[in-house]
């Protein structure tokens, strides 16, 4: 009885481990893209050692109808689709309108076996919002059982999540919509307690002291100015004394 178990435990194993050809995308998630960026759709291959893999074929559904894409092995005709991989990445440069739809890889087996998987191709009609990012982190050289916990002080006043924009656990803080200077962050766990600060400084500061200097330097050049008009002059009375008591024979 124990052994008739095991041998139906073996092949269920094995039935489960010796699964045959497959194909999966590395993102399976749909993938956006704006236009006129590069698309890359990237796909793997699982097969066994006696397998071996014919052709790999790229095809897109869309509203306008279906279209072979791509075939491996062999050459696209359009210049801005290429092929790496043995097929299982393709790439269109230069996304146009028509490039969106749903992108389905096929793969045969010697066997004439087929596999496919899709995945869609959206269009991102906004580029993803940048932002600047305080981080708040300590040294992790000492195991603890518990993680650190996040406070943020702007301008002395402690900010939440509803006030301001934290990642998870608090230690990013994005300042798109802080005006503060002055930023604090202090971090409480079981290792005790520690701060850090960082200050922004005044954009006002540096352009008073660009125009201080400015001003530094035209008050001087009119004073130089001045003394070498000051200096000719002086010399001009002192020649001309020189000519009045030495006059020519």
């Amino acid at each position: 009885m124990n052994l008739k178990l095991m041998t139906c435990v073996i092949l269920a194993v094995s039935a489960q481990t010796i699964q045959g050809l497959s194909v999966k995308y590395r993102h399976p998630k749909p993938i956006y893209v704006a236009l006129g960026r590069d698309l890359v759709l990237e796909a793997f291959i699982e097969k066994l050692p006696v397998e071996k893999v014919l052709m790999v074929t790229w095809e897109r559904n869309s509203d306008t109808g279906a279209r072979r894409v791509a075939t491996f092995p062999g050459k696209t005709q359009d210049p801005r689709i290429s092929m790496t991989s043995e097929g299982t990445t393709l790439r269109i440069s230069g996304v146009q309108e028509s490039d969106f739809g749903r992108y389905t890889i096929t793969v045969t087996d010697q066997d004439g076996t087929q596999t496919l998987v899709d995945n869609d191709v959206r269009k991102n009609d906004r580029p993803p919002e940048a932002s600047v990012v305080l981080l708040c982190d300590v040294s992790r050289d000492r195991a603890q059982w518990d993680s650190p916990v996040v406070t943020w002080l702007v301008d002395g006043v402690e900010v939440t999540n509803q006030t301001a924009h934290t990642s998870e656990g608090g230690s990013r803080l994005h300042l798109q919509e802080l005006k503060g200077r002055n930023y604090t962050c202090i971090c409480n766990s079981s290792l005790g307690t520690s701060v850090a600060h960082f200050i922004i400084p005044d954009s006002t500061e540096g352009s008073n002291q660009h125009s201080g200097y400015i001003a530094t330097i035209v008050i001087l050049c009119i004073l130089f100015a001045v003394t070498v008009m000051c200096f000719c002059l002086h010399m001009k009375k002192q020649n001309k004394k020189k000519h009045t008591r030495n006059p020519p024979h």
